[in-house]
């Protein structure tokens, strides 16, 4: 760093000599005056930022020294109008410039033999700089920790921008536009940016959508994600204790012919959308049939789950999590009067082995997202505890547990008065808009087009893609592992991202900021 600052340093200095030559010729009106004023003001930027890194600040001096060339190449091209004027400047000023020739090719040779395996001066210079910044290690501190402190070892995986419903918080009646096949994560891809986040921190991994059901290869994707994050925890000495979570998130529609695949495969927990217990209002909220196909779903799940691991739920004697999760959004107007009958169904229908959790309704583009029809969480407890009398958990006692670390959700043990043959069930809260969780977050997105998403409410022009630099050509210039060098370019483009993370909400501070915005994808192009 201090001889890049050097040369910068130097390189600035004398293009600023440069520029302020008073001589006739250098009329800071033509091309060539303006392409070194370009290429000084270039250095001088990045002089001012010593935290960029290092091949940014190659790259500035390969920009400079291109100006550079192409002004003073300009500046001293001999005219039919000027002859006199050119032959006599270039009398006076070639050998400053001379000088500064060969100052630059003595300091890119010491650059040059720092740094053996690169050309600094190339037009991949950007992308070629082996930094020991980037650790692969176990060590979780580095480019996913944000300005904010938080370290993010969860990653969503959007694999489909497709889904076979059209619930109306999620997108428009006629659908979203879709980006073209070509232009999604191919499974080779996702598993190659897998491995990069495990190495950094991530131990947990969630396949989203769209609908992800609707990805093909899904059940090979989902074994070589399961066998990243095994290995990552046989490394770090953590093959005790469960950990490498791959989950997924479905609305359950086809869930029942993947489901016992998936968990051979090594998926570890289901989350399941479903919004209404009525066939009218999923018809009506879903735009499609299909409630009793989702709700066989969730006892197949569960039945897989049991099969495979002996109990559903977690910790001793069963008495934590379930791996299975029903979601419910919940919008007033539509299904707030139900809020009762799923905390029976979790309890009476399948016996305590699943959680229930409800999610306040949130603003994304083209949701038609308003206060008028917003549940808030204290709304939805009123009505549990509160409410009409078909919607009152009578006969339960619902007792406040604690929350993990990260938990996006506030948990509540429900507890039967009676005692009865059954465990007690969890209901649960994602308190999004009304009392937000942003100071614990660690959850990174990657979209289905390659982009990373380091907010779930953040702007699109906070995206970066990740699917380009994958699938940029190699350059046979680089010496070394190319593999190695894409995923240290990789490394730096995703640490730039997360240091742009907000520290709330995308930066819009209230959901009425964010549906006002409207700056943001549809929920089914993000995968939530």
């Amino acid at each position: 760093m201090a001889v890049l600052t050097s040369c910068m340093r130097r390189a600035a200095i004398n293009i600023n000599s440069l520029r302020c030559t008073s001589s006739p010729s250098l009329n800071p009106h033509t091309p060539a005056s303006r392409g070194i004023t370009t290429a000084y003001e270039l250095i001088h930027s990045q002089r001012t930022n010593l935290t960029a890194s290092s091949s940014f600040i190659l790259y500035s001096l390969n920009s400079t020294r291109h100006l550079f060339s192409t002004a003073v190449a300009t500046q001293y091209s001999p005219n039919e109008e000027d002859d006199h004027a050119v032959h006599h400047h270039t009398f006076n000023e070639m050998p400053r410039l001379q000088a500064l020739r060969e100052r630059l090719r003595s300091e890119s040779a010491q650059l040059t033999k720092q740094q053996p395996s690169l050309n600094i001066f190339s037009q991949n210079a950007l992308y070629e700089l082996d930094t020991p910044k980037v650790e692969y290690s176990n060590n979780i501190d580095n480019i996913l920790t944000d300005t904010h402190g938080r370290h993010h070892n969860y990653l969503r995986i959007s694999l489909s921008e497709r889904c076979n419903l059209r619930c109306q918080y999620c997108m428009p009646p006629e659908g979203v536009p879709l980006s073209p096949a070509s232009h999604l994560l191919t499974n080779e891809e996702v598993v190659r940016l897998v491995d990069l986040f495990v190495k950094n921190g991530v131990n947990k991994v969630r396949l989203t959508g769209g609908e992800p059901l609707l990805r093909p290869n899904l059940i090979p994707l989902v074994q070589s994600i399961s066998s990243s994050l095994r290995m990552a925890s046989q490394r770090s000495g953590e093959v005790e204790k469960e950990s490498g979570l791959v989950g997924i998130t479905t609305n359950g529609i086809s869930l029942s012919r993947h489901i016992n695949g998936l968990v051979d495969a090594g998926l570890t927990g289901v989350n399941i959308s479903l919004d209404t217990l009525r066939n009218d209002r999923f018809l009506e909220i879903t735009r499609r049939k299909g409630l009793s196909k989702v709700l066989r779903a969730v006892q197949d799940t569960i039945d897989a789950f049991r099969e495979r691991y002996g109990d559903v739920r977690l910790g001793p004697n069963g008495y934590g999590g379930s791996r299975v999760k029903i979601n419910c959004v919940v919008m007033k107007g539509f299904n707030d009067d139900e809020l009762g009958d799923f905390v029976r169904m979790a309890n009476d229908t399948f016996k305590g082995d699943v959680d229930m959790r409800f999610i306040e309704w949130m603003p994304f583009n083209d949701n038609g997202w308003n206060r008028s029809r917003f549940v808030s969480y204290t709304d939805m407890m009123d009505k549990i505890v509160n409410g009409d009398e078909d919607q009152r958990t009578e006969g339960m006692h619902l007792e406040r547990i604690g929350d993990g670390p990260n938990d996006t959700t506030k948990w509540w043990r429900v507890q039967p008065e009676e005692k009865k043959p059954v465990r007690c069930s969890r209901i649960g809260f994602i308190t999004s808009m009304s009392e937000h969780f942003c100071s614990t977050c660690n959850r990174l997105r990657i979209t289905a087009d390659g982009k990373i998403k380091v907010c779930l409410f953040g702007s699109n022009e906070k995206e970066v893609s990740l699917r380009d630099i994958l699938r940029r050509p190699n350059d046979t210039t680089l010496q070394g592992t190319d593999l190695r060098t894409r995923d240290l370019e990789l490394s730096h483009v995703i640490h730039a991202a997360v240091q742009k993370k907000s520290l709330s909400l995308g930066g819009h501070d209230n959901p009425d900021n964010i549906a006002k915005a409207a700056n943001n994808r549809p929920m089914t192009l993000i995968g939530g």
